[in-house]
């Protein structure tokens, strides 16, 4: 392999949907790097750099294929990076267990007659289901290199490497008897179009491909390509793209046949049944202790977490003295740490209660089955897609996530960060060292940088986004998520949509933003908008989940289910109405569903980190700039009151008349705009200072859930739906969430419930 002389070389990864090429870019590169924009388009594409054999390389991950034939805008993209690029090796990565998926893009890149490298990654997978792949023929068929990789342990890393080294040029595979066609593929050489291909995406046109096919192949081109498919009619009497699909089709039925076997195996050896009989029963047992202990927090009953934690709470008394001194405070505080009256502790020992509680009973049984056991993983697969046993599989999944994020994240390490890093280390003695004056009221006033505005992002927000990232990363890399679409996909076409646009909503919970841009996945015009206005409406980020989490746990889980189900069912509601109002039609529901795995955490963590830096990047800035504007408004002053006051004042009306709040909430809804988890964090803030009763603060998650999206989201809806339609989803958005959250505070008090 070798680049041209003064030019940097070119790697181009290309592979099927969930088949690890994020990790080979990872394994080549060695980092994860920003991802943009494929220009004219949504969809991102990832490029790094590596060093080979003395040479620099750039990499580009290109966006998941199922065919180069492109029915959607990510195949569309990585067709127009095969063409722009000119590669010097493209990679090929693919899942070990479905050589026939493979063959066929391979079948189809092949036709680029550039270098070529096969990658059969997840082969310890196809191994252990006794899938067997003739790795020595299928690279003598190909006439390329094809290496064997496990990518998320680093196997076979030195072998690609190797490969990259000697990539070869693939043999023609699709062979088809029409003149023109064979005199096409002679005359274009290595850097044209791949007329074989060029053929069957002609037969696509009058679709909207039909501008980018003729930008792609260009108008001269295409005259030939026409009369080669009429000469194939005259004597074949069918298209000569229908000849390619069915040779390709041949092609890939003998070389499945003779290059892949499956061997018998026992899925479960005889000498690991008992013990597999055990942890199915610690699984049960987890599972019970979980339920107990939920339940129980719901009831008042005694559970085994209150007694361990009452325990910890006994052990925790302090020496004379301890609690009063400067070291022995933080240390007292970290070990043992107490939330607000109610809450539970934030120490290192209440922290290692709740996982032993809640966690671990269940997640390492669930981890030692899945990697023992196939049969177990088998029967799981099938158990969270149906919808009898899915619905149950799914609460379990949310209690987890809810424990992990609304305790661990909002709860634990808030505590941990904002009172013993920002309370006793940081800002007290910055304020000490600071005099008196607008100097100290800028860094640790009310509205202080530091005080509030790196507070907020790092003690509040980050903890928060930092565990759901994890937990995310976890059900990301374990094959849950897709089964999930399935599992949703009755519901969903009930609002419109169909299984797919699980995947938004569920990135929505990281981030509306990027959320936005992958609605670009659901092929219909109809479906993208109505996704983009429910995401708009009612998807908690991240920062927003964990602050929901974290304040109604203060209260009790009626507060959790009353904000939760109030937003569930107006999204639910507007979807249903919306589909039944917006024309169009919606696109079918084929949906690539990967093996359930056990996560690996180093992968996770590779995830999150990359999240949280994109997140640093992206979001404290903008808590900066917040901050500044807090503060200038609570030190301008007009007619003797304050721009905070004046604000707060206009706002009195909607916020103290109609949705029985604080005016000081103005605040929170205003700069939420600037960014969602800046006005999460400002309730989280009200609530722990006593500002907000229950009754409140769940009108107000309900208010600030439903309203409008950040500044961020809402110039993403400019660019994928138009301004037209993000000022009318704004528009709608701004009274609707008043109106819910008026007629909820209204039920509240008619009811009168005054605590949740």
């Amino acid at each position: 392999m070798g680049a041209e002389e003064g030019r940097m070389g070119k790697i181009v990864l290309v592979g099927n949907p969930n088949v690890g090429k994020s990790v080979i870019f990872r394994l080549l590169t060695g980092s994860y790097v920003l991802v943009s924009n494929f220009p004219g388009t949504t969809v991102d594409v990832s490029r790094g750099r590596m060093t080979l054999g003395g040479k620099s390389y750039e990499v580009i991950d290109t966006p998941g294929v199922n065919s180069l034939v492109p029915q959607s805008e990510d195949e569309r993209v990585t067709c127009e990076i095969l063409l722009a690029e000119k590669p010097d090796v493209i990679v090929q990565v693919a899942d070990a267990k479905n050589l026939r998926r493979t063959l066929l893009v391979a079948s189809q890149l092949a036709e680029f007659r550039r270098p070529m490298v096969l990658v059969l990654n997840m082969i310890d997978e196809a191994q252990a289901r006794g899938i067997e792949i003739d790795t020595r023929g299928l690279s003598e068929l190909l006439s390329v290199p094809v290496v064997e990789t496990v990518a998320i342990y680093s196997q076979g890393k030195r072998q690609l490497l190797h490969a990259l080294q000697n990539a070869a040029v693939p043999a023609g595979l699709v062979e088809v008897e029409n003149p023109i066609l064979r005199e096409l593929m002679k005359r274009d050489g290595a850097n044209a179009v791949p007329p074989a291909l060029a053929v069957e995406w002609l037969s696509l046109d009058g679709t909207d491909l039909a501008p980018w096919l003729e930008s792609a192949v260009g108008a001269e081109a295409l005259q030939p390509l026409r009369e080669a498919d009429l000469l194939h009619r005259k004597i074949r009497g069918r298209s000569l793209a229908r000849e390619i699909e069915e040779k390709r089709s041949e092609f890939l039925d003998s070389s499945v046949d003779r290059f892949r076997r499956r061997r018998r195996m026992r899925l479960l050896e005889e000498d690991s049944s008992a013990r597999t009989r055990v942890w199915l029963g610690l699984l049960a047992a987890g599972l019970i202790l979980l339920a107990w202990n939920e339940i129980g927090a719901v009831a008042g009953l005694r559970t085994p977490y209150k007694f361990f934690s009452g325990l910890a709470h006994a052990l925790a008394e302090p020496p004379p003295g301890w609690a009063s001194s400067g070291a022995g405070a933080v240390i007292y505080a970290l070990f043992f740490g107490r939330g607000s009256a109610g809450a539970r502790g934030f120490g290192i020992i209440h922290i290692l209660v709740h996982f032993a509680m809640f966690i671990a009973p269940v997640i390492v049984p669930l981890a030692v089955l899945i990697s023992r056991s196939r049969r177990f993983v088998d029967e799981l697969g099938i158990l969270t897609r149906r919808a009898a046993t899915g619905m149950w599989i799914l609460l379990a999944v949310m209690v987890l996530v809810y424990e992990f994020v609304g305790y661990t994240g909002a709860q634990a390490l808030v505590g941990l960060l904002e009172k013993i890093v920002f309370g006793m280390l940081l800002i007290p003695p910055l304020q000490a060292l600071l005099p008196q004056g607008i100097v100290r009221d800028f860094l640790t006033g009310p509205y202080g940088m530091v005080s509030m505005g790196l507070t907020y992002a790092l003690a509040i927000v980050f903890p928060v986004v930092g565990t759901f990232f994890i937990a995310f990363s976890l059900l990301e890399d374990s094959g849950y998520l897709p089964r999930l679409s399935v599992l949703s996909d009755r519901v969903m076409r009930r609002i419109g949509l169909n299984g797919k646009a699980t995947l938004p909503m569920v990135l929505g919970l990281g981030c509306c933003t990027m959320a936005t841009i992958t609605t670009r996945i659901l092929h219909s015009p109809k479906e993208r908008l109505i996704a983009t206005l429910l995401l708009a409406l009612g998807i908690p980020c991240s920062a927003q989940l964990g602050v929901i989490l974290g304040i109604s746990a203060s209260f009790s889980a009626a507060a959790t289910l009353t904000v939760l189900g109030v937003v569930a069912s107006q999204v639910l509601l507007v979807g249903f109405l919306a589909s039944r109002l917006i024309k169009g039609k919606r696109s079918d529901f084929i949906f690539e569903i990967p093996p359930i795995r056990v996560p690996q955490w180093k992968n996770a963590l590779l995830k999150t980190g990359w999240r949280l830096r994109w997140y640093l990047k992206e979001a404290l800035p903008l808590f900066l700039l917040g901050t500044f504007v807090l503060f200038l408004f609570d030190r301008l002053a007009v007619q003797g009151r304050s721009l905070l006051a004046w604000l707060e004042a206009g706002l009195a009306p909607v916020l103290v008349h109609l949705l029985q709040v604080p005016a000081q909430t103005a605040s929170v809804f205003v700069l939420g705009f600037l960014r969602r988890d800046y006005g999460a964090a400002g309730l989280f803030e009200m609530v722990r200072g006593g500002m907000l009763t229950a009754r409140q603060a769940v009108v107000s998650l309900i208010v600030i859930t439903l309203f409008v999206p950040c500044l961020a989201s809402f110039l993403v809806i400019i660019k994928e739906q138009g301004i037209r339609r993000a000022l009318a989803i704004t528009g709608f958005i701004i009274p609707f969430a008043i109106a819910v959250g008026t007629a909820v505070s209204w039920i509240l008090r008619t009811l009168d419930i005054g605590s949740i």
